[in-house]
C-alpha cells in the first residue's frame, strides 16, 4: 500500500509560466442528494489516461456507492458532495500533470487546483484515478484541507479491491495513520488517532472503547513499526483487502470530523491548498 507522508517527499506542485487556463468541465456527479454549498465535504474525481467517459463514470459509481455503504460515511450523505472532471485531452493532461521519476511519479499543476477551487468554492479532496497506473497514494491531511489522492486503477483486478483501496487512501487524506507493517506503511508517521507509540498513549486515545468494543485492543504494529500500537487486528487502514470496515476507533474519529463539516466549523472560504503549492 503506497502512502504519501508529506507532499514534500511526494506530490510536488509544479509551475508552468505563464499560467494556463484549462477548458475541462467540472460538474456535480449527481443531483440525487442536493446539499448546501456551505456545509459540504467535497470529493472531486479526476480522470487520467481514460479512453472513454463511460469507463470513468463506472469507476466513480463503484467508489461512491461503496462510500455510501461504509460507516460512518453512510450517516453523512447529506454533507458529501461528489464532483467529476470531464475527460482531459492529451494537451490538457500534459499541462495539468507531469510524470516524474521520483515517487509517486506524478506532479500536479497549481493552476489546475486553483481552477477546481473556483468551481467548488471550498477545500476538497482531489481524487485522480489513473486508468493505466499501478500506484495508489494519499497525502496525510485533514477534512478541512485540500489534498490529493491517487488511485492506480490498473493495480485493482476486482471492483471490491478498488473500492477498499479508495477507502484506505481516503482515510489517510482525513488524518488516519497506516496500520500496516510493510515498507510503504513506514512512510507514515505514528500519531493520533490510530497509531500510538506506547501502550499508555493508546490507553489515552481509545482505552474507553477497549471496555465496550470486543474487537478493540492494543495490537502491536502500525506505521511500519512492530512496537507501535494499533486498535484492531483488521481495518481498512491495515489491509484493505481483508477488512470490512474502518474499525470502531477510526469510525469514531471520522464521525467527529464529518460532524464538524456538517456543523460548518471550517470556513468555506478558508482556502488551503496542499503544502508547497506555490
Amino acid at each position: 500500500m503506497y502512502f504519501l507522508r508529506r507532499l514534500l517527499y511526494s506530490l510536488v506542485i509544479f509551475l508552468i509560466l505563464p499560467l494556463v487556463c484549462f477548458a475541462h468541465e467540472i460538474k456535480p456527479y449527481s443531483e440525487e442528494y442536493p446539499v448546501k454549498t456551505d456545509q459540504t465535504f467535497n470529493l472531486v474525481f479526476c480522470p487520467l489516461n481514460y479512453d472513454n467517459k463511460e469507463a470513468f463514470l463506472t469507476d466513480i459509481e463503484v467508489l461512491v456507492q461503496r462510500l455510501k455503504r461504509t460507516r460512518p460515511f453512510d450517516e453523512f450523505t447529506d454533507v458529501i458532495k461528489v464532483w467529476r472532471i470531464g475527460l482531459l485531452d492529451k494537451e490538457e493532461a500534459e499541462l495539468a500533470f507531469k510524470k516524474i521519476e521520483k515517487y509517486p511519479f506524478l506532479n500536479v499543476h497549481r493552476d489546475f487546483l486553483e481552477r477546481i477551487f473556483s468551481f467548488v468554492n471550498r477545500n476538497y479532496k482531489l481524487i485522480i484515478i489513473d486508468a493505466s497506473g499501478s500506484i495508489s497514494a494519499a497525502q496525510l491531511s485533514s477534512a478541512h484541507a485540500t489534498s490529493l489522492i491517487i488511485l492506480g486503477r490498473a493495480r485493482y483486478r476486482k471492483k471490491e479491491s478498488f473500492a477498499n483501496g479508495f477507502l484506505h487512501e481516503l482515510g489517510h487524506s482525513l488524518g488516519l495513520r497506516d496500520e500496516g507493517l510493510n515498507e510503504h506503511a513506514s512512510r507514515c508517521p505514528p500519531g493520533y488517532p490510530n497509531c500510538a507509540t506506547t501502550k499508555e498513549e493508546a490507553r489515552q486515545w481509545w482505552g474507553d472503547l477497549v471496555l465496550r468494543e470486543k474487537f478493540v485492543g492494543y495490537i502491536n504494529g502500525c506505521c511500519g513499526n512492530k512496537d507501535y500500537i494499533r486498535p484492531t487486528i483488521a481495518s481498512f487502514m491495515n489491509d484493505p483487502d481483508q477488512a470490512n470496515d474502518f474499525g470502531p476507533v477510526n469510525e469514531r474519529y471520522l464521525r467527529i470530523i464529518l460532524m464538524e463539516a456538517k456543523d460548518n466549523i471550517a470556513s468555506k472560504n478558508d482556502r488551503n491548498l496542499p503544502l508547497h503549492a506555490s
